[in-house]
C-alpha cells in the first residue's frame, strides 16, 4: 500500500463550519477498513478516537493506523501511523505526529500548528497567513460541519498543511447515493475532491462517501487511477454498527 495512495486519501477531507449539536460525537469511536487494489486486499486501516485534555483545551486524540498485508506487505513493507490532537470546539489541530515505515524508508515527525506558523521537528518552522489543518483533523472537521445548506455542485475550498506543502483543495458535493459496502447498504453523501497539477487520475479521480446521518461515518473511498482503482471500505461491526 504505497504512501502516495494514503496521503491522497487522507488529504481530501478538511474544514468548513462546526455544528455544535454534534460536538461530542467522536469520543470512543473505533472504525476499521479494508484497503483494496482492484479485487486484491492489500491492507487495513484502523481509526481510534478518545477525548482528552491538551493543556487547557478539551481535545480529541485520533490515531489512524495504516498497514499493508499479504503480498502488498511483502512488496512494500508499509506501516504508517498518523496521530492528531485537535480542539473539540474549533477542530483546530495542536499537534500532528507521523510515524512512517515504508520499505527501507522510516521517519518520525511531530508538527505543531499555530495561527501564524507551523513547526516541524524534521523540517523546521514555516510562517503562514492563516490557520491550517493537518490530514487527520481535516477528516473530523468535515464530519462536524453544518451540511444543511449543501446543494449538489457546491464547491468547498479547504486549507491543509502536510509534508512541507500548503494545499487549497477543492471538494465538490455530488448529492446522496445508496451504496453497498461489505454486504451492508448505506445512504451516503458523496464528495469529489479535485486535484490539480497531476495526470495520474481519471476525470472523477476520487470519490468519498459519508453516511447521511448524525455520525457522518466515512464508509467508502474510491480512487480511480489511469491504470486501475484503489478502494477503502468500512468493515461493519458484528452488532450492526
Amino acid at each position: 500500500m504505497p504512501k502516495c495512495f494514503l496521503q491522497l486519501l487522507l488529504s481530501v477531507l478538511p474544514f468548513i463550519s462546526v455544528n455544535p449539536q454534534i460536538q461530542d460525537m467522536f469520543d470512543g469511536e473505533y472504525l476499521k477498513y479494508n484497503a483494496k487494489y482492484g479485487f486484491i486486499k492489500g491492507g487495513e486501516v484502523i481509526i481510534e478516537t478518545e477525548k482528552i485534555k491538551y493543556r487547557a483545551d478539551d481535545a480529541y486524540k485520533v490515531k489512524i493506523d495504516m498497514y499493508a498485508i499479504g503480498l502488498v506487505d511483502d512488496l512494500f513493507h508499509f506501516h504508517d501511523i498518523f496521530q492528531s490532537t485537535f480542539s473539540t470546539k474549533t477542530m483546530m489541530p495542536h499537534i500532528f505526529i507521523r510515524d512512517a515505515h515504508e520499505g527501507k524508508y522510516a521517519a518520525f515527525e511531530e508538527v505543531y500548528y499555530h495561527d501564524t506558523y507551523v513547526e516541524s521537528s524534521l523540517k523546521g518552522r514555516y510562517e503562514t497567513d492563516r490557520r491550517y489543518y493537518d490530514l487527520v483533523s481535516g477528516i473530523f472537521a468535515l464530519r462536524r460541519m453544518d451540511w444543511s445548506n449543501l446543494k449538489v455542485g457546491s464547491t468547498l475550498v479547504l486549507p491543509i498543511y502536510f509534508d512541507e506543502k500548503f494545499f487549497d483543495i477543492k471538494i465538490i458535493y455530488k448529492g446522496i447515493e445508496k451504496i453497498k459496502v461489505n454486504g451492508k447498504y448505506y445512504t451516503c453523501k458523496k464528495f469529489l475532491p479535485v486535484f490539480t497539477g497531476t495526470s495520474m487520475f481519471e476525470k472523477n479521480g476520487i470519490s468519498v462517501y459519508f453516511t447521511d446521518d448524525y455520525r457522518r461515518i466515512p464508509v467508502f473511498i474510491k480512487v480511480n487511477f489511469k491504470v486501475g482503482s484503489f478502494k477503502v471500505e468500512l468493515i461493519p461491526k458484528l452488532n450492526g454498527g
